[in-house]
């Protein structure tokens, strides 16, 4: 098996393929593969599935149950997608995309514009998201499309003979994606689904009793709208599970960039600039030469996430945790802040 996965003990990092002079395809500057859409289906209200494979027809890089891609859109869009195929699959990734048409354009420009034979540019996996393996049992919490790095693990967790339940909840009955292949990993006794228009749901959604009725060493995962996620991980604050056990995927970030001006230093570039009061810091050090790898400009993927050497952060991502925001150790250019007057940045 190609699928891989992270035990209790480790800790997640960016996973991509290691550099051939034979690897064909990939761009050597940019290190981006170059891929063709070969499916585009729609498989619930709002929500088209993509299957892309390489164009030389060579493997793509392995992945594991949680990993995402930036999608290069053709327009000068990036978007961060996760995978929801199968890991043991080496030939094709499977991406599930929402329309969502009051967001920046990314999902609006996927439903009008992508069709199948179009080619594209995606970066190699990266896992932000890792399903720990051995834990004793696993609830999978899903909100609308957030049911995509959650179908990777049912998968993941279903080939390993692991304990999981999925509960996965929708606006409507027909926004309840990818439900047959839930249903085939997971059974009818451990897959319940909730829409808000079901006049006569069989359950009501209680996230909290779920995880009470668990093993007491779950593992709690969830993904989809912040206001959803926010729901569940407070259920399991009350149901008291640690915060460590808690696993969170977050593909959108409503942030406020502007705020108080203050100085940043760019230790390893020598360069110091003044941070102003509507401008972000990747901004401004790209005005003054520096150059810094962004991707989604909210916070949300850790493309920019940098070592802090001095100072004090005003964090506003939601790529890290609330613990690792806690020790100041590092810090999103891309939309964070300071909330001293000199922040100080290994880049």
């Amino acid at each position: 098996m190609t699928v891989d996965f992270h035990t209790a003990g480790e800790t997640a990092g960016a996973r991509g393929p290691a550099r051939s002079d034979g690897l064909a395809g990939f761009d050597e500057d940019a290190r981006l593969l170059e891929v063709v859409v070969t499916r585009r289906r729609q498989v619930a209200d709002g929500v088209v599935a993509l299957e892309l494979a390489r164009i030389d027809g060579a493997p793509l890089p392995p992945h594991a149950p949680g990993s995402h891609v930036d999608l290069h859109l053709g327009n000068g869009q990036v978007r961060q997608y996760s995978l929801c195929g199968d890991p043991d699959d080496a030939f094709r990734y499977r991406l599930g995309i929402l329309r969502v048409d009051e967001s920046r354009g990314g999902s609006r420009h996927v439903h009008t514009r992508v069709r199948e034979g179009l080619q594209l540019l995606m970066s190699p996996p990266k896992n932000n998201f890792p399903l720990v393996a051995d834990a004793r049992h696993t609830l999978l919490f899903a909100g609308g499309i957030g049911i995509t790095p959650l179908l990777a693990m049912a998968r993941g967790l279903a080939r390993l003979g692991r304990p999981f339940e999925i509960h996965y909840r929708a606006r409507s009955r027909t926004r309840l994606a990818f439900v047959g292949e839930l249903l085939d990993l997971a059974g009818p006794d451990r897959l319940t689904c909730y829409a808000d228009d079901d006049p006569a749901p069989a359950k009501a959604f209680a996230a909290e009793a779920a995880i009470r009725r668990a093993d007491p060493g779950v593992h709690v995962y969830v993904c989809g709208p912040r206001g959803f996620m926010d729901h569940v991980e407070e259920a399991a604050r009350r149901a008291g599970v640690p915060e460590e056990r808690v696993h969170e995927e977050n593909f959108t970030n409503d942030v406020d960039l502007t705020g108080t001006p203050f100085t940043v230093v760019a230790a390893r570039s020598n360069v110091t600039a003044r941070v102003a009061a509507d401008r972000t810091i990747a901004e401004t050090l790209r005005d003054s030469g520096v150059q810094v790898p962004t991707s989604c400009e909210t916070g949300v993927c850790g493309t920019c996430l940098t070592k802090v050497l001095a100072g004090e952060p005003d964090h506003r991502d939601v790529f890290q945790s609330p613990a690792q925001q806690r020790t100041d150790a590092a810090i999103t250019l891309c939309c964070s802040r300071s909330r001293s007057e000199e922040l100080v940045v290994d880049i």
